[in-house]
């Protein structure tokens, strides 16, 4: 079963276009927000699975990564836009602790480890991820970025999903497993395995 992006979206344009503000204090400007996303993400990759084998996620997200990493972006962007010229961009780095975040939050993620990859009948240790996604750093930094530059408050979410999903199909690990043969079953050689969805 894939996420659940249509709840996360759902929940995401609500808080977009009702008051998404983060108060007064400059420093704190985006702290809820920050938290929001970070509790619909975890929310809606509850039934995240490695692709196409569909060994479900089974723990080891950590969702306060999410949260730090958008809080501080946050915190980027606001205290550039407060620092003359006035509005100042500083463009897609802002987003970059945000990403991190992002992808750091898989670094220790664990997976069910049935069913085996063929050829393989059973599993040793299963599904071990090796590369949380660090590939996709700077294509989700980008995302965000956009995200955030849009004028749509309906698009928002969706364009944080695109880069969510394009950064998911690029964590990545192997499998390792039981092989049949004439004596019995035997330790085969790894199996990769790109992508959770």
């Amino acid at each position: 079963m894939p996420a659940n992006w249509g709840v996360f979206q759902a929940a995401m344009n609500s808080w977009f276009c009702g008051n998404a503000e983060g108060g007064e204090d400059y420093q704190e400007a985006g702290a809820p927000t920050a938290k929001k996303i970070a509790d619909e993400y975890d929310l809606a990759i509850k039934t995240s699975a490695v692709i196409p084998y569909n060994n479900l996620l089974n723990g080891g997200f950590v969702k306060a990564s999410v949260e730090s990493g958008f809080r501080t972006s946050f915190n980027n962007a606001f205290n550039a836009a407060g620092t003359p010229p006035e509005g100042l961009d500083l463009g897609v780095p802002t987003w970059i602790p945000a990403a991190n975040g992002v992808i750091n939050a898989w670094a220790s993620a664990q997976y069910l480890p049935v069913p085996p990859h063929p050829p393989k009948i059973a599993p040793t240790t299963g599904v071990v991820q090796l590369d949380p996604g660090f590939g996709a750093l700077m294509g989700l930094a980008s995302s965000i970025h956009d995200a955030f530059h849009s004028e749509n408050c309906n698009a928002i979410a969706g364009i944080l999903v695109s880069g969510f999903t394009q950064h998911m199909q690029m964590i990545n690990g192997i499998y390792l497993g039981l092989i049949p043969s004439p004596s019995g079953p035997v330790p085969g050689p790894p199996v990769p395995w790109m992508g959770v969805a």
